[in-house]
Protein backbone atom coordinates (compact mmCIF):
# COMPACT_ATOMS: atom_id res chain seq x y z
CA UNK A 1 0.00 0.00 0.00
CA UNK A 2 1.09 3.32 -0.94
CA UNK A 3 2.17 5.45 2.34
CA UNK A 4 0.95 8.64 1.20
CA UNK A 5 -2.35 6.93 0.60
CA UNK A 6 -5.60 8.42 3.18
CA UNK A 7 -5.93 5.82 5.52
CA UNK A 8 -9.62 5.35 6.45
CA UNK A 9 -10.33 4.38 9.98
CA UNK A 10 -12.33 0.97 10.46
CA UNK A 11 -13.68 -1.53 13.68
CA UNK A 12 -13.17 -4.94 13.25
CA UNK A 13 -15.04 -7.44 15.00
CA UNK A 14 -14.82 -11.32 15.11
CA UNK A 15 -11.34 -10.30 13.88
CA UNK A 16 -9.99 -14.38 13.87
CA UNK A 17 -6.46 -14.51 12.29
CA UNK A 18 -7.20 -11.04 10.31
CA UNK A 19 -7.19 -12.39 7.24
CA UNK A 20 -10.93 -10.27 6.15
CA UNK A 21 -8.36 -6.93 7.60
CA UNK A 22 -5.85 -7.58 6.15
CA UNK A 23 -6.84 -7.59 2.81
CA UNK A 24 -8.75 -4.13 3.90
CA UNK A 25 -5.58 -2.78 5.45
CA UNK A 26 -3.51 -3.48 2.11
CA UNK A 27 -7.13 -1.26 0.17
CA UNK A 28 -5.99 1.42 2.76
CA UNK A 29 -8.48 0.95 5.74
CA UNK A 30 -6.75 1.73 8.97
CA UNK A 31 -7.80 -1.06 11.83
CA UNK A 32 -8.68 1.52 15.02
CA UNK A 33 -10.52 -1.51 17.35
CA UNK A 34 -10.40 -4.99 17.13
CA UNK A 35 -12.86 -7.43 19.13
CA UNK A 36 -11.59 -11.22 19.19
CA UNK A 37 -12.58 -13.52 22.30
CA UNK A 38 -10.22 -16.56 21.06
CA UNK A 39 -6.94 -15.63 22.66
CA UNK A 40 -5.16 -18.14 20.13
CA UNK A 41 -6.45 -16.00 17.61
CA UNK A 42 -5.33 -12.53 19.73
CA UNK A 43 -2.13 -13.76 19.69
CA UNK A 44 -1.69 -14.05 15.89
CA UNK A 45 -2.83 -10.36 15.53
CA UNK A 46 -0.37 -9.31 17.95
CA UNK A 47 2.58 -11.88 16.21
CA UNK A 48 1.96 -10.12 13.09
CA UNK A 49 0.60 -6.62 14.03
CA UNK A 50 2.42 -5.66 17.44
CA UNK A 51 1.20 -1.92 16.94
CA UNK A 52 -2.41 -2.95 17.67
CA UNK A 53 -1.66 -5.04 20.70
CA UNK A 54 -3.48 -2.05 22.56
CA UNK A 55 -6.21 -1.75 19.96
CA UNK A 56 -7.54 -5.47 20.71
CA UNK A 57 -10.54 -6.15 23.01
CA UNK A 58 -9.98 -10.10 23.97
CA UNK A 59 -13.70 -10.55 24.95
CA UNK A 60 -16.83 -12.51 24.10
CA UNK A 61 -18.67 -9.17 21.73
CA UNK A 62 -21.98 -9.86 23.66
CA UNK A 63 -20.00 -8.35 26.87
CA UNK A 64 -18.63 -5.35 25.00
CA UNK A 65 -20.27 -2.24 24.56
CA UNK A 66 -20.17 0.13 21.70
CA UNK A 67 -18.16 2.86 23.89
CA UNK A 68 -15.59 0.58 25.05
CA UNK A 69 -15.22 0.12 21.37
CA UNK A 70 -15.19 3.72 20.11
CA UNK A 71 -12.85 4.18 23.28
CA UNK A 72 -10.18 2.10 21.64
CA UNK A 73 -10.55 3.33 18.75
CA UNK A 74 -10.38 6.43 19.80
CA UNK A 75 -13.47 7.78 17.60
CA UNK A 76 -17.13 8.95 18.00
CA UNK A 77 -19.62 7.90 16.60
CA UNK A 78 -19.82 8.35 12.64
CA UNK A 79 -16.57 8.68 12.38
CA UNK A 80 -15.62 5.65 11.67
CA UNK A 81 -15.59 4.53 7.91
CA UNK A 82 -16.04 1.16 7.88
CA UNK A 83 -17.30 -1.97 10.50
CA UNK A 84 -16.18 -5.28 9.24
CA UNK A 85 -16.37 -9.31 10.49
CA UNK A 86 -18.07 -12.19 9.60
CA UNK A 87 -20.01 -14.51 12.77
CA UNK A 88 -19.03 -17.87 13.40
CA UNK A 89 -20.55 -19.57 10.15
CA UNK A 90 -20.72 -23.19 11.41
CA UNK A 91 -24.81 -22.59 12.16
CA UNK A 92 -25.46 -21.97 8.51
CA UNK A 93 -22.42 -24.43 7.30
CA UNK A 94 -24.08 -26.53 5.12
CA UNK A 95 -21.82 -29.37 6.61
CA UNK A 96 -22.66 -29.41 10.20
CA UNK A 97 -26.11 -29.35 12.18
CA UNK A 98 -27.41 -26.49 10.26
CA UNK A 99 -28.80 -24.92 13.53
CA UNK A 100 -29.38 -21.49 12.24
CA UNK A 101 -30.80 -18.50 14.44
CA UNK A 102 -31.64 -21.61 16.96
CA UNK A 103 -27.68 -21.40 18.12
CA UNK A 104 -26.96 -18.52 20.65
CA UNK A 105 -24.01 -18.51 17.45
CA UNK A 106 -26.04 -17.67 15.05
CA UNK A 107 -27.85 -14.96 16.29
CA UNK A 108 -24.65 -13.02 16.78
CA UNK A 109 -25.86 -11.05 13.55
CA UNK A 110 -27.79 -9.27 15.57
CA UNK A 111 -24.74 -8.01 17.94
CA UNK A 112 -23.10 -7.07 14.47
CA UNK A 113 -26.25 -4.97 13.80
CA UNK A 114 -26.16 -3.53 17.23
CA UNK A 115 -22.43 -2.39 16.90
CA UNK A 116 -23.43 -0.82 13.33
CA UNK A 117 -25.97 0.80 14.50
CA UNK A 118 -24.17 1.98 17.81
CA UNK A 119 -21.14 3.09 15.51
CA UNK A 120 -22.64 4.08 12.49
CA UNK A 121 -19.71 4.03 9.77
CA UNK A 122 -20.46 5.07 6.55
CA UNK A 123 -19.70 1.37 4.93
CA UNK A 124 -20.23 -1.93 7.02
CA UNK A 125 -19.30 -5.47 5.58
CA UNK A 126 -21.10 -8.90 6.92
CA UNK A 127 -19.51 -12.25 5.85
CA UNK A 128 -20.58 -15.69 6.21
CA UNK A 129 -21.02 -18.84 3.71
CA UNK A 130 -23.52 -19.55 1.01
CA UNK A 131 -25.23 -21.73 3.56
CA UNK A 132 -26.95 -18.45 4.90
CA UNK A 133 -29.00 -17.75 1.99
CA UNK A 134 -31.18 -21.39 2.10
CA UNK A 135 -31.03 -22.27 6.19
CA UNK A 136 -34.13 -22.72 7.59
CA UNK A 137 -35.53 -21.45 11.39
CA UNK A 138 -35.64 -25.17 11.97
CA UNK A 139 -33.29 -27.66 10.17
CA UNK A 140 -34.89 -31.18 8.65
CA UNK A 141 -32.15 -33.12 7.20
CA UNK A 142 -32.62 -34.47 3.63
CA UNK A 143 -33.28 -37.56 4.16
CA UNK A 144 -35.99 -36.76 6.29
CA UNK A 145 -37.64 -34.14 4.56
CA UNK A 146 -40.46 -36.35 2.98
CA UNK A 147 -41.61 -38.28 6.15
CA UNK A 148 -41.65 -35.02 8.19
CA UNK A 149 -44.41 -32.05 8.55
CA UNK A 150 -42.65 -29.21 7.05
CA UNK A 151 -43.51 -26.00 8.36
CA UNK A 152 -42.82 -22.35 7.43
CA UNK A 153 -39.95 -22.33 9.70
CA UNK A 154 -38.51 -25.67 8.30
CA UNK A 155 -38.64 -23.97 4.63
CA UNK A 156 -35.30 -23.65 3.20
CA UNK A 157 -34.34 -19.80 3.46
CA UNK A 158 -36.79 -19.04 6.03
CA UNK A 159 -33.48 -18.06 8.21
CA UNK A 160 -32.65 -15.48 5.94
CA UNK A 161 -35.67 -13.72 5.49
CA UNK A 162 -35.73 -13.03 8.78
CA UNK A 163 -32.06 -12.27 9.40
CA UNK A 164 -32.42 -9.88 6.17
CA UNK A 165 -35.51 -8.02 7.85
CA UNK A 166 -33.32 -7.51 10.60
CA UNK A 167 -31.09 -5.78 9.02
CA UNK A 168 -33.53 -3.93 7.23
CA UNK A 169 -35.31 -2.63 10.61
CA UNK A 170 -32.45 -2.49 12.97
CA UNK A 171 -30.44 -0.28 10.26
CA UNK A 172 -33.48 1.65 8.74
CA UNK A 173 -32.79 0.31 5.40
CA UNK A 174 -34.69 3.61 3.11
CA UNK A 175 -35.27 5.64 5.51
CA UNK A 176 -33.16 9.25 5.52
CA UNK A 177 -30.80 8.05 8.05
CA UNK A 178 -30.34 4.36 7.27
CA UNK A 179 -28.14 2.38 5.42
CA UNK A 180 -28.88 1.11 1.76
CA UNK A 181 -28.37 -2.87 1.47
CA UNK A 182 -26.55 -4.60 -0.91
CA UNK A 183 -26.11 -8.80 -0.75
CA UNK A 184 -23.46 -10.20 -2.89
CA UNK A 185 -22.62 -13.72 -3.37
CA UNK A 186 -19.03 -14.26 -4.49
CA UNK A 187 -16.19 -16.83 -4.92
CA UNK A 188 -13.06 -16.40 -4.53
CA UNK A 189 -11.09 -17.67 -7.51
CA UNK A 190 -12.91 -15.09 -9.56
CA UNK A 191 -10.82 -12.24 -7.80
CA UNK A 192 -7.12 -14.29 -7.84
CA UNK A 193 -7.44 -16.08 -4.87
CA UNK A 194 -6.28 -20.14 -5.71
CA UNK A 195 -9.32 -21.72 -4.18
CA UNK A 196 -12.83 -22.01 -5.06
CA UNK A 197 -14.66 -20.35 -1.84
CA UNK A 198 -17.89 -19.27 -2.31
CA UNK A 199 -19.17 -16.44 0.44
CA UNK A 200 -22.26 -13.92 1.28
CA UNK A 201 -21.28 -10.43 1.60
CA UNK A 202 -23.62 -7.72 3.21
CA UNK A 203 -22.78 -4.40 2.38
CA UNK A 204 -24.43 -1.68 3.79
CA UNK A 205 -23.65 1.84 2.58
CA UNK A 206 -24.80 4.74 5.06
CA UNK A 207 -26.16 8.48 3.60
CA UNK A 208 -25.36 10.20 2.07
CA UNK A 209 -23.03 7.85 0.10
CA UNK A 210 -25.65 5.79 -1.08
CA UNK A 211 -26.97 6.70 -4.28
CA UNK A 212 -24.06 4.55 -5.95
CA UNK A 213 -25.10 1.53 -7.03
CA UNK A 214 -22.07 -0.84 -5.65
CA UNK A 215 -20.44 -3.12 -8.06
CA UNK A 216 -18.11 -5.74 -7.04
CA UNK A 217 -17.02 -7.18 -10.84
CA UNK A 218 -14.46 -10.30 -10.94
CA UNK A 219 -11.36 -9.89 -12.44
CA UNK A 220 -11.15 -13.63 -13.73
CA UNK A 221 -7.74 -14.16 -12.96
CA UNK A 222 -7.55 -17.30 -12.28
CA UNK A 223 -4.48 -18.74 -9.94
CA UNK A 224 -3.85 -22.79 -9.57
CA UNK A 225 -2.56 -24.45 -6.42
CA UNK A 226 0.75 -24.51 -8.59
CA UNK A 227 1.12 -21.37 -8.99
CA UNK A 228 0.94 -20.85 -4.70
CA UNK A 229 1.93 -23.74 -3.06
CA UNK A 230 4.86 -25.62 -5.80
CA UNK A 231 7.76 -24.01 -4.35
CA UNK A 232 6.73 -25.40 -1.14
CA UNK A 233 7.19 -28.61 -2.07
CA UNK A 234 9.82 -29.84 -0.20
CA UNK A 235 9.92 -27.33 2.79
CA UNK A 236 7.78 -27.59 6.32
CA UNK A 237 7.02 -31.25 5.75
CA UNK A 238 7.34 -32.38 9.09
CA UNK A 239 4.45 -34.96 10.22
CA UNK A 240 2.87 -33.74 13.34
CA UNK A 241 3.90 -30.25 13.25
CA UNK A 242 3.11 -28.67 9.93
CA UNK A 243 0.73 -31.25 8.41
CA UNK A 244 -1.61 -33.85 10.67
CA UNK A 245 -0.94 -37.87 9.76
CA UNK A 246 -3.45 -39.92 7.95
CA UNK A 247 -4.72 -43.21 9.26
CA UNK A 248 -2.92 -46.35 7.62
CA UNK A 249 -5.64 -46.63 5.05
CA UNK A 250 -5.90 -43.09 3.44
CA UNK A 251 -1.85 -43.21 3.66
CA UNK A 252 -1.31 -46.19 1.51
CA UNK A 253 -4.11 -45.04 -0.57
CA UNK A 254 -2.13 -42.02 -1.86
CA UNK A 255 0.84 -43.27 -1.66
CA UNK A 256 -0.03 -46.02 -3.95
CA UNK A 257 -1.70 -43.29 -6.52
CA UNK A 258 -4.89 -44.96 -6.21
CA UNK A 259 -5.97 -41.63 -6.21
CA UNK A 260 -4.45 -39.01 -8.91
CA UNK A 261 -4.40 -35.12 -8.36
CA UNK A 262 -8.06 -33.75 -9.39
CA UNK A 263 -9.53 -37.08 -8.11
CA UNK A 264 -11.74 -38.19 -4.68
CA UNK A 265 -13.03 -41.61 -3.28
CA UNK A 266 -15.35 -42.08 -6.29
CA UNK A 267 -12.54 -43.63 -8.77
CA UNK A 268 -11.67 -46.17 -5.97
CA UNK A 269 -13.05 -49.75 -5.53
CA UNK A 270 -16.51 -50.53 -3.84
CA UNK A 271 -14.39 -52.27 -0.99
CA UNK A 272 -12.04 -49.71 -0.51
CA UNK A 273 -14.89 -46.74 -0.73
CA UNK A 274 -16.86 -48.06 2.31
CA UNK A 275 -13.58 -48.84 4.27
CA UNK A 276 -12.46 -45.13 3.83
CA UNK A 277 -15.44 -43.43 3.98
CA UNK A 278 -16.99 -45.78 6.62
CA UNK A 279 -21.39 -44.45 7.65
CA UNK A 280 -20.75 -42.24 5.25
CA UNK A 281 -20.25 -44.02 2.45
CA UNK A 282 -24.36 -44.21 2.90
CA UNK A 283 -25.35 -40.63 3.42
CA UNK A 284 -26.75 -38.79 0.64
CA UNK A 285 -26.03 -35.18 -0.16
CA UNK A 286 -22.52 -33.50 -0.39
CA UNK A 287 -19.48 -36.57 -0.11
CA UNK A 288 -16.98 -34.87 -2.40
CA UNK A 289 -14.45 -34.57 0.25
CA UNK A 290 -13.71 -37.85 0.78
CA UNK A 291 -10.48 -39.02 -0.13
CA UNK A 292 -10.00 -35.84 -2.22
CA UNK A 293 -7.17 -34.67 -3.70
CA UNK A 294 -5.60 -31.63 -5.14
CA UNK A 295 -5.00 -30.65 -9.20
CA UNK A 296 -2.09 -28.85 -9.70
CA UNK A 297 -3.70 -27.18 -12.60
CA UNK A 298 -6.90 -25.56 -11.06
CA UNK A 299 -8.05 -23.39 -7.93
CA UNK A 300 -8.06 -25.47 -4.95
CA UNK A 301 -11.17 -26.40 -3.46
CA UNK A 302 -12.44 -24.35 -0.26
CA UNK A 303 -9.61 -24.42 2.14
CA UNK A 304 -11.06 -26.65 5.14
CA UNK A 305 -10.12 -26.20 9.06
CA UNK A 306 -9.10 -29.60 9.39
CA UNK A 307 -7.37 -30.80 5.92
CA UNK A 308 -7.26 -34.40 7.06
CA UNK A 309 -10.40 -34.83 8.14
CA UNK A 310 -11.99 -38.03 6.38
CA UNK A 311 -15.06 -35.94 4.82
CA UNK A 312 -12.90 -32.53 4.30
CA UNK A 313 -9.83 -34.43 2.96
CA UNK A 314 -7.67 -32.31 0.85
CA UNK A 315 -4.22 -34.10 0.27
CA UNK A 316 -1.45 -32.54 -1.57
CA UNK A 317 -1.80 -33.14 -5.64
CA UNK A 318 1.82 -35.15 -5.48
CA UNK A 319 2.72 -36.07 -1.67
CA UNK A 320 0.71 -38.80 0.02
CA UNK A 321 -0.25 -36.05 2.95
CA UNK A 322 -2.53 -33.54 3.88
CA UNK A 323 -1.90 -29.75 3.20
CA UNK A 324 0.65 -28.31 5.45
CA UNK A 325 -0.94 -25.26 7.75
CA UNK A 326 1.59 -23.22 5.31
CA UNK A 327 -0.18 -24.58 2.11
CA UNK A 328 -3.73 -23.74 3.33
CA UNK A 329 -2.40 -19.99 3.97
CA UNK A 330 -0.80 -19.27 1.07
CA UNK A 331 -4.06 -20.51 -1.01
CA UNK A 332 -6.07 -18.24 1.45
CA UNK A 333 -3.86 -15.32 0.02
CA UNK A 334 -1.85 -14.99 3.54
CA UNK A 335 1.80 -13.53 2.74
CA UNK A 336 4.34 -16.67 3.06
CA UNK A 337 5.65 -14.57 6.45
CA UNK A 338 2.47 -14.69 8.37
CA UNK A 339 3.05 -16.71 11.53
CA UNK A 340 -0.20 -18.52 12.99
CA UNK A 341 0.08 -18.61 17.07
CA UNK A 342 -1.32 -21.92 18.80
CA UNK A 343 -1.37 -26.06 18.23
CA UNK A 344 -1.56 -27.22 15.01
CA UNK A 345 -5.07 -27.59 15.20
CA UNK A 346 -5.19 -23.98 16.12
CA UNK A 347 -3.56 -22.66 12.83
CA UNK A 348 -5.30 -25.00 10.79
CA UNK A 349 -8.63 -23.64 12.32
CA UNK A 350 -7.01 -19.78 12.22
CA UNK A 351 -6.69 -20.33 8.33
CA UNK A 352 -9.94 -22.26 7.39
CA UNK A 353 -12.46 -19.66 8.67
CA UNK A 354 -10.34 -16.73 7.37
CA UNK A 355 -11.66 -14.55 4.56
CA UNK A 356 -9.23 -15.00 1.69
CA UNK A 357 -6.86 -11.58 1.82
CA UNK A 358 -7.36 -11.13 -2.13
CA UNK A 359 -11.23 -11.10 -1.97
CA UNK A 360 -11.08 -8.87 1.08
CA UNK A 361 -8.68 -6.26 -0.78
CA UNK A 362 -11.41 -6.52 -3.22
CA UNK A 363 -14.29 -5.88 -1.83
CA UNK A 364 -12.21 -2.89 0.38
CA UNK A 365 -10.88 -0.93 -2.83
CA UNK A 366 -14.25 -1.03 -3.82
CA UNK A 367 -15.60 0.57 -1.06
CA UNK A 368 -12.81 3.96 -0.93
CA UNK A 369 -13.59 3.96 -4.93
CA UNK A 370 -17.11 4.58 -3.83
CA UNK A 371 -16.48 7.08 -1.34
CA UNK A 372 -14.41 9.03 -3.37
CA UNK A 373 -16.53 9.11 -6.26
CA UNK A 374 -19.27 10.96 -4.25
CA UNK A 375 -17.22 13.08 -2.36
Amino acid sequence: MNSNMTKYPSISLFSGAFGLDLGLEKAGFDVRALVEKDPVCVETIIANRPHLAKNIINKDINHVSVKEILKVANLKRGKAFLVAGGPPCQPFSTVGKRKSISSEEGMLFKKFLDVVWGIYPQYFIFENVKGIVSSAIRHVPLKKRNKTKINKNSNLGSAWDFIRKEFSNKLKEGKRNGYKIHVFELDSSDFGVPQKRKRVFIIGVRSPYKTKILQIIPNNQKVTVKDTILELCGKDEKEGIDYRSYDATRFKIFSNGLVKDGQNWTVLPTRLQKKVMGKGWYATGGKVGFCRRLAWDKPSPTITTDPAGRATNMCHPSRPRPLTYQECALLQGFPENWKFAGSLTHKYRQIGNAVPVQLANKIGTVLIQSLRSQR
